[in-house]
């Protein structure tokens, strides 16, 4: 209906079009924070996003032997790729012509929208397999949350300038019967082998109790308490000594052999300066980057989670991580070192926060966790060569931001330190307990 109305120039739904999308982009055009906050609520309709969220949906489907459901959000995700693009080519809309664009054009067709259509399916599959594990009475706050996630990733496409409300009508519709669709289909695939209770008018794929995934059992409280206080001690005396030295180098070392080095080192990067070089900086940056380190961290934690049957797995990830971030910002707060004096290759980094690299304490902590729990977890015999991946990311990242000017050398290496310090900490206080992650009793 919407793409025979769009394709008559039906001038009802034509100015509804016309008028939203133009006031709309003109609410937000001189707006730069509402522009980032709007890119950041369309990323979770994006493309990237939904391979990510259904690919690790889908592992963790097959690690818990549940390989019928990871064929079925593997296939609903796999055709999001051939429908979203083929009903474009079919409709050829042009896209909104606004007076204030604040965005790139995509250069696709506009009709209709792949973000919809691609947030519903996405969200929407969580949703399925999530309601049997919620409790009854929480199951509407779980729709509802992903309800108005799914508008919200809607509204920015119009807002943004780049899709019609059409569009996104459009979008919703034929991502609602695509999921429909794959639901009604893998309940008959289940009934083929599998008699499965229809008495359950709140779990549309009819999992039933035994297929509905469980979390683990929390820890007891005083154990909490008691790991959350051994953290915070261990928090403070890092942060105590990292402050220490960092404004022993940047005070008292002011200009010392040490500080000069320091500059000298930088400087020679930057001299030796190649398009080539820089790109490969970029790359090599980007592993200790915000996206990369949340990305990696759900990851790890949800990972964690599947194969231990524990919680804790993400607990020790999630802790680790954060700690991390908020020791950064503390200890910066305290030293308040400048960056180097030399032309850098990165923007809007915060000017006297340069002790300690906080890309580097990143990524050894995401890097360095990795390896933790591989080789607490894992059994094979090669387990032992994930130590290669610390042991080659966190010098790709430290020498990326050397070359970038966006740290000294001994910012790095206090990164270095605050990054193996802290996770050497949440491994003794979050992963050691009576009972091992993978569910075998410790000795003694």
């Amino acid at each position: 209906m919407l793409w025979l109305l769009v394709g008559g120039r039906w001038d009802p739904l034509a100015d509804l079009d016309g008028d939203v999308a133009a006031d709309l982009n003109a609410a937000v055009a001189d707006s730069p924070d509402s522009v980032s906050a709007l890119r950041l609520v369309t990323d979770a309709g994006g493309t990237g996003t939904a391979v990510w969220v259904l690919t690790l949906t889908a592992v963790v489907l097959v690690l818990r032997g549940q390989r019928r459901l990871a064929w079925f959000v593997a296939v609903t995700g796999a055709g999001l790729a051939v429908l979203v693009p083929l009903t474009k080519a079919l409709a050829d809309r042009a896209r909104p012509l606004v007076a204030y664009p604040v965005v790139d054009t995509p250069g696709n067709a506009s009709f209709p929208s792949g973000h919809a259509m691609t947030s519903l399916v996405t969200w929407g599959v969580l949703v399925l397999l999530t309601l049997p594990a919620v409790p009854r009475r929480r199951r509407p706050w779980l729709v509802v949350g992903a309800a108005l996630l799914v508008l919200a990733v809607g509204f920015s496409r119009i807002a943004l300038g780049v899709h019609f409300v059409s569009d996104v009508l459009a979008g919703y519709a034929l991502g609602a019967a695509w999921l429909a669709v794959m639901t009604a289909a893998f309940r008959g695939w289940q009934h083929e082998t599998v008699p499965v209770p229809t008495a359950r008018p709140s779990d549309p794929l009819e999992l039933g109790a035994a297929g509905a995934p469980r979390l683990a059992p929390e820890p007891e409280p005083r154990s909490r308490s008691a790991a959350g206080l051994r953290l915070l001690a261990l928090a403070g005396i890092l942060w105590a000594a990292l402050s220490a030295a960092g404004l022993l180098v940047t005070a008292t070392f002011g200009n010392s052999a040490l500080v000069r080095g320091d500059l000298a080192v930088v400087r020679w990067f930057a001299e030796h300066r190649t398009p080539t070089w820089t790109t490969v900086a970029d790359l090599a940056g980007a592993l200790g980057g915000t996206r990369t380190v949340i990305a990696g961290g759900v990851c790890l934690a949800v990972l964690g989670v599947a194969v231990a049957h524990r919680r804790r797995p993400a607990v020790f990830v999630v802790g680790a991580l954060a700690g991390e971030v908020l020791l950064y910002l503390a200890i910066a707060q305290v030293v308040e070192r400048a960056r180097p004096g030399v032309a850098d290759l990165t923007g809007g980094l915060p000017v006297a926060a340069s002790w300690p690299s906080g890309h580097v304490a990143a990524a050894t902590v995401l890097y360095g966790a990795l390896a933790v729990l591989v080789l607490r977890l894992g059994r094979p015999p090669w387990r032992w060569l994930v130590l290669a991946v610390p042991l080659l990311a966190v010098p790709a990242v430290a020498l990326s931001r050397i070359y970038v000017a966006a740290h000294h050398p001994t910012d790095v290496l206090a990164g270095v330190v605050l990054g193996v310090a802290w996770l050497l900490a949440c491994r003794r206080v979050l992963l050691e307990d009576p009972a091992r992650v993978d569910g075998e009793a410790a000795p003694g």
